[in-house]
């Protein structure tokens, strides 16, 4: 007749036998099954004391509790339970990356004719034109522009021009400021030097569109860079480019940054 394994008895061995100690099985195990004659029992060590009671269920008392099941954490994964063979404790939630510091980059426009030149342009020129745009870039709370004085900054809308006609938002960069002034230095020694200014082909708006492509990677608006082409494909731009080529501008109200060799 079938025994469980609480009412199992041990066996009595040798006191000399060194017998190790085999963990006594619950009666809901799988591995619990005992037959009639089976010569293999759970025992205890000689003297060791007697055999574990079975549990009884009574007043507020449940069947043996059992492990609960893996909590899932995820689709299709699940976390050992901590003390399981096996086990290892929750991961630590994951804490995202802070995104590095952007700063805001801004394209500030004038128009250096206050009008006029929308007014006659289509007398002078035979074609419409907006403006006569001076532009400058905004970053790290200055503006910076180019003129015949070379490379300068200022406070925004801290020329005598005042404040700008439109405000272009170009971007965001990453560029510190300490970067970006390293940057300035560089253009000013070499194709941004006060010198290099040529009213059509080397003037404010092509500093800009250099600087907000160092920035950003854009380019600023293109009504702007191409200006000086549509003035000299008329006649009268044409015409007037001799004496056009010799203006020098350079607004006033700005600090020139340093030139090489301590010139001023």
């Amino acid at each position: 007749m079938a025994r469980t394994c609480a009412e199992a008895r041990p066996r009595p061995w040798p006191s000399s036998a060194r017998t190790p100690l085999v963990p006594a099985l619950s009666p809901h195990s799988s591995r619990c099954r005992w037959r009639a004659g089976s010569a293999s029992r759970v025992g205890l060590r000689a003297g060791a004391g007697p055999p574990l009671p079975r549990p009884q269920a009574g007043p507020g008392l449940g069947p043996p509790a059992l492990l609960p099941l893996p909590t899932p954490v995820g689709p299709g994964r699940s976390e050992p339970l901590p003390g399981a063979r096996g086990a290892s404790w929750p991961r630590p939630p994951r804490v995202p990356m802070e995104p590095s510091n952007l700063y805001p980059v801004k394209l500030y426009v004038y128009d250096l004719s206050k009008g006029l030149a929308r007014r006659l342009s289509p007398i002078m020129l035979g074609k419409q034109l907006e403006g006569i745009w001076h532009t400058s870039i905004v970053v790290h709370k200055d503006e910076f522009f180019f003129g015949s004085g070379g490379i300068s900054s200022c406070p925004p809308g801290g020329t005598l021009l005042g404040p700008p006609d439109s405000v272009v938002d170009v971007g965001s960069t990453e560029v510190t400021e300490e970067i970006f002034l390293e940057y300035l230095s560089s253009l000013g020694e070499s194709q941004f030097r006060g010198e290099a200014y040529n009213l059509f082909e080397h003037n404010c708006n092509t500093f800009s569109n250099e600087v907000a492509q160092f920035l950003t990677g854009r380019k600023i608006p293109s009504y702007i860079t191409d200006l000086p082409s549509e003035v000299l494909s008329t006649p009268f731009g044409q015409a007037l480019r001799p004496l056009l080529d010799s203006i020098q501008i350079q607004p006033p109200g700005g600090s020139t940054m340093g030139r090489p060799n301590g010139q001023s």
